[in-house]
Order: structure tokens, then sequence, then C-alpha cells
């Protein structure tokens, strides 16, 4: 089998009414790119990738990776991830998120191949799985206590505070919503690496108080240094790796110098479905658990779905809240039910997408 045409749309999903209600940074619904891999024996492969804030911008750089992947067998999955580092190594450095598409298209392909989803090809591990929902960055404390009684009373697992990132405020925050669950209900903390290492020590002290579950990237993921400073300092876990280049094996390195209690990585920016699977094998021969980062828009996510289906060390499937904004580009919606989510019947990543809306938000189209 081999590749013959890559197809790259770049879809604008810009959404004003979206943007005041999620709170989102940058003043933008983040883009899409759609990347379809077609071969000689008429199957097709597509993914969802990584879109910012301009996907036409972003889509330049996916192209960057056609001229590796024509003619190229979609199932040599394992061969070229290891040729396309040397590839990339010599002339391009394409960013973090750029492998991964690629890659879950790949395995899109093979799945449809085999007439079996992807977690059944790789081996399952789970029929279903617990869903927890992180919220946008909210302005009050008021918004905050809303939304996660709104996610306890719907059913959901657990809640993910991003909070604004002062941490005076945060603390508020924290406790004011831990106060309003009550004391069973699981809770998290993801300021996305807004505090100084004494900020992040303090926090940290005050949400083990409030028995929060882990302390997500509270400082940037390549100061190694702190990060195991920290995780040595406190008893809550820490989770962190989300943002790394060099995927699995960048990861294994914060593993061996226990920067982390838990690896973070997702089938978009951190190379795929392989490299996801690599690091939450990697994580487990450590003990470790392997928490899957959300994607943003639901069909990326039916990637990672693929995989905390595969993996034994993975406890939640997450995703962004409110739901709804995050779900163009599928006709079938993800079936969430009782706080889980399960798998779509189909082969391969089993994605129904809606072409008529992706078609309507293309502002640029790429065939090789």
């Amino acid at each position: 089998m081999k590749i013959i045409d890559v197809e790259i749309r770049a879809c604008s999903v810009a959404d004003a009414e979206a943007i005041e209600r999620v709170n989102l940074h940058g003043g933008h619904m983040p883009d899409v790119t759609v990347i379809t891999l077609h071969t000689d024996e008429g199957i097709s492969g597509t993914s969802f990738g990584f879109g910012g804030l301009d996907a036409r911008a972003t889509s330049m750089m996916f192209q960057q990776l056609v001229p590796f992947f024509l003619g190229r067998d979609p199932l040599a999955r394992e061969k070229n991830a290891r040729e396309f580092r040397r590839f990339d190594r010599s002339w391009n450095h394409v960013p973090i998120w750029a492998y991964g598409p690629f890659d879950n298209a790949c395995w899109d392909i093979a799945g449809k191949r085999a007439a079996m989803p992807i977690f059944d090809l790789v081996g399952r591990s789970a029929e279903r799985a617990p869903v927890y929902v992180s919220s946008m960055f909210m302005g009050t404390t008021e918004e905050y206590v809303a939304q996660a009684l709104e996610v306890k009373g719907a059913g959901f697992k657990a809640y993910k505070l991003h909070p604004p990132g002062n941490m005076q405020q945060d603390l508020e925050i924290c406790t004011a919503v831990r106060d309003a669950v009550g004391p069973d209900f699981r809770l998290m903390s993801d300021p996305v690496a807004v505090y100084t290492f004494d900020e992040a020590l303090r926090m940290g002290r005050h949400l083990e108080e409030l028995n929060f579950y882990w302390f997500e990237e509270p400082l940037y993921d390549y100061d190694m240094a702190s990060l195991a400073k920290l995780s040595d300092a406190l008893d809550i876990p820490i989770a962190g790796t989300e943002t790394l280049i060099g995927q699995h094996q960048l990861t294994a390195q914060y593993v061996a110098a226990r920067a982390v209690d838990i690896v973070r990585t997702d089938a978009s920016w951190r190379g795929g479905i392989t490299s996801v699977l690599k690091t939450a094998h990697l994580a487990e021969s450590f003990g470790l658990q392997c928490e899957i980062h959300t994607t943003i828009y639901h069909p990326l996510e039916l990637a990672n779905l693929q995989c905390v289906l595969s993996i034994s060390n993975s406890e939640y499937f997450e995703l962004l809240y409110p739901m709804d904004q995050f779900s163009f580009g599928l006709k079938t919606p993800l079936d969430i039910r009782d706080g889980y989510i399960y798998p779509p019947a189909g082969p391969g990543l089993g994605a129904d997408y809606d072409w008529d809306a992706i078609d309507n938000a293309t502002v640029a189209h790429f065939t090789s």
C-alpha cells in the first residue's frame, strides 16, 4: 500500500458568541486543519490537526511533511516515525503538532483495512472511559462555582479548573469550588504554567489541604529542575510534559529525573497515536499514570479515545467545557452517557465527519 495523495484543508471556525462564552485567550476560536491521506488501494485516512489562530498559516507547516509521506506505506508506522526524525532534523524542524495528524491518519487507514477500530487493533484495555471536563479561563469565583456544580450535576466524574492565573485569586476560587461541590468530588487545577516556583509551592500546599486530585503544569514544562524540586516538596501529584518536544524520548528524561508524577501526552501535539502509546507504556513501566491531554475539537478527541481504551494507566478522558463549542466536524456526536464516553462502532478512528460543515469552513485547500 502506498500514499498517493495528501489533502490538507485549512478551516476557520470563528464564532464571536462562542468566544465570549468560553473566554478564549487570543480572542479567536482555534482554527482546524483537516488532513486526509489517500492510498493506491482506495482507502483513505483522515485526522484533524492543530489550527492555532490561523489555519492557513499552520497548513503551510503541515505541507512540509507531504514530500516525506508521498509514496510511503501508511502501515509502516514505526519505520515512518523513525525515519521522519532524520528527515526533520536535516532541514525542517517542524512544530511539535505537525507529525501527529499524519500518524493518526495512517492508523485510520490501518483500522479501515482491518475492519477494526484502532483500540481493538492495538489491544483493548477498556470498553469506556470516565470523563472529566476542563473549564476555560473565567473571571470570577462565582462563574467557576456555578460551572463546577453544573458539571457535577451532569454526572461527569471530575472537574479541572483553568484558574485565571493570579495566585491569590486562584486560591480563593479553588477553595470556593471545593466548598461548593463537597469533599468527595474530584477536582484538579491547571494554571497553565503561570506561577513562580514559590507561588507553585504555596498553591500546591493549599491544594493538598483542599484534597485536589492533581496539580497540572504549575511551571513551564521545560523547567525540569524546578518541576523535580516541586514534585519532591509536595504530596499532591504533579502532572506535566504535554508541551515537550521530543515526544516519548524527552518524556523519558522527565521520568528519570522524577520531575513529574503524572505524564501528559495526546494524539495532536505529541506525535500521534504511535507516540502516545509509547509514552503510556514508558510511564507504566515506572508505575506512573499517563493522562491524555485534550486535543480541543471532538473529531481529534476520537484519536485520544482510541488511545485511552488501549492502555492500562490512563484514568480519565478529558474534554473542554462547555463541550458544544468544540463539536465542529462531527456529524455523529461523541457518545457520552452517565459521565462515561463510549467509542464509535466504525473502523479506524470511527469518525463520522460532517464534510458539509468542514467544506463550508475551508478557507484554503491543498492537494499534492
